[in-house]
């Protein structure tokens, strides 16, 4: 059969629907592809600001700037990658995974150079700007090109709430996995004070890691609900035609709501601990020579483990109760915990008689440990929710327009979510920087007041300077409280969201029949106008 014949036969073919379970071998493969999903974004989270700033050497302000510029530019490119994956002829790697096959290798490259230390190549903080946002769009285009396919191929994974919700939940014990790792892990290869270079190191690891992740999807993954290739036009009103559909719009407020709060307490997490908390514990270790317990490291990869511990109780709720009621519970156990991160005190230190570190007073290791295991359980909801309501409103998506269109729904969904997480990283730098916050000095400080220096690798010292009192006081209004006001949004939105199980079950029916019949026409009218 030539390949002109064999296209025209896939695009006859009808959309297959079914409620066969997923063997475990398939969800396992395909939540090997959330290792990049999840991991990726707690490096960028906790540490490319970090790395921008007191590495490069790029003004905190800047750093927005590039962030605003990345969602810019997804704005731009997820329409056409999102029509371009459903526009493809199902093959061997279905409509999807081809994409992730070959930009699987890509993306060890674009991981390297998004991490590249451009302060050893110039002084020139305007060229170091211009390079890094080069490579940041280079490794955005990677990245779309990889997680639009990715999460449309969520949805195909089978046509049953109940089993689309175990694969989900799945993929999310993956993707937090990876997140605790990528929090632990990566400082303990890259730092400022273990050289420029141990970025490129760290990059080159964990590049190589989401590359063999990616790989094992598209290679070993299988979905069961194949749809032929749909053509539409790529313009920006086609790009945003979901939005039409209010159970979608719905979704993606949860989602985005969940995702920002945790952008914006991830992005100054490290230096409320480090550098409030354990005040003068980064300067032990490096005048001193004293090691120092890594209090945040330890506190966040705790916080991405209560994720997982509380998976199965949330899927039981999920069972039991509803998806918004579960990310309305874990909404509110996240807000109320985190509001004891404003309280925590800081460490208060000086020096004995022969000059050695004196630990005046601090807050407990275990106390810090309870609060982010309980904070995490809290994330547990609102993050494991929108993952699963994702296939059921593509089903909704097929009702009211008479075509499957994952990719559309993925694309905006990608653009979107990484957006309010773009917004959830720059707010936090604005409102701080305009409290006094300062990113470097090039100077020992006189006391210890600040924090000691250390030659780097380019001979020049430096170190962050002691934060004033109230650029430490606003790192702690955003990180306990502006999450709380955004889940709070979330927490509303929820309370209107209609697709249940019994909803979603209905939906499934009605598209088993036939598109033309009069039942279809009426059924379709009849769910559309309950949503």
């Amino acid at each position: 059969m030539c390949i002109r014949d064999r296209r025209k036969k896939m695009e006859k073919l009808p959309v297959e629907k079914t409620a066969q379970k997923v063997s475990l071998k398939n969800k396992l493969a395909f939540a090997c592809g959330d290792i990049f999903g999840g991991g990726s974004f707690n490096i960028i989270n906790f540490l490319f600001v970090p790395f921008l700033t007191l590495t490069v050497g790029i003004p905190m302000y800047w750093v927005s700037v590039i962030m605003l510029i990345s969602k810019v530019w997804d704005g731009i490119i997820d329409p056409f990658i999102g029509k371009i994956s459903d526009g493809k002829q199902p093959g061997r790697f279905g409509k999807r995974r081809f994409f992730m096959l070959v930009c699987a290798p890509i993306l060890i490259v674009a991981t390297i150079l998004l991490f590249f230390p451009w302060n050893l190549v110039t002084t020139s903080v305007p060229l170091k700007i211009v390079l890094v946002i080069i490579v940041y769009l280079i490794y955005a285009t990677t990245q779309s090109f990889i997680l639009i396919p990715y999460y449309s191929l969520g949805s195909e994974m089978s046509g049953d709430f109940i089993e689309r919700t175990k694969v989900n939940s799945v993929r999310l014990g993956f993707s937090i996995f990876s997140s605790i790792v990528c929090v632990a892990v990566p400082g303990m290869i890259a730092a400022p004070e273990k050289g420029a270079q141990s970025y490129i190191v760290m990059a080159a690891i964990f590049g190589g890691i989401f590359c063999i992740s990616v790989l094992i999807t598209a290679l070993f993954a299988r979905e069961q609900i194949v749809s032929p290739a749909v053509k539409t036009k790529v313009n920006f009103r086609e790009f945003f035609r979901p939005l039409k559909i209010k159970s979608y719009r719905q979704y993606l407020g949860m989602q985005m709501c969940s995702s920002m709060g945790m952008a914006i307490m991830s992005s100054f997490f490290f230096t409320l601990m480090d550098f409030w908390i354990r005040r003068g514990s980064y300067a032990a270790n490096l005048q001193f020579d004293v090691p120092r317990f890594p209090i945040a490291t330890v506190a966040a990869a705790i916080m991405f483990v209560a994720q997982i511990f509380a998976l199965p109780f949330y899927f039981w709720l999920i069972k039991r109760k509803s998806k918004t009621f579960a990310y309305r519970l874990g909404a509110i156990v996240w807000a109320v915990t985190a509001c004891a991160l404003f309280f925590l005190p800081a460490q208060s230190y000086t020096l004995d008689a022969t000059g050695a570190l004196e630990i005046v007073s601090q807050v407990p290791d275990w106390v810090i440990c309870v609060l982010a295991f309980v904070i995490g359980i809290g994330i547990g909801g609102p993050v494991l929710v929108p993952h699963t309501a994702f296939g059921d409103v593509c089903d909704v998506g097929e009702l009211y327009f008479n075509e499957r269109t994952e990719g559309a729904f993925s694309g905006l969904s990608n653009f979107l979510n990484t957006t309010a997480q773009a917004v959830g990283l720059a707010i936090p730098p604005i409102i701080i920087g305009a409290a006094g916050y300062l990113e470097t000095v090039y100077e020992a400080p006189a006391d210890l007041s600040g924090y000691f220096v250390k030659p780097y690798d380019n001979g020049t010292a430096y170190m962050p300077v002691a934060q004033s009192d109230s650029a430490m006081l606003a790192v702690r209004i955003v990180i306990a409280f502006l999450p709380i006001v955004v889940m709070a949004i979330g927490f509303f939105i929820s309370l209107r969201y209609k697709v249940t199980r019994e909803k979603q079950n209905e939906i499934a029916e009605t598209l088993k029949l036939d598109k033309n019949s009069e039942e279809y026409k009426s059924k379709r009218e009849e769910i559309l106008k309950s949503l």
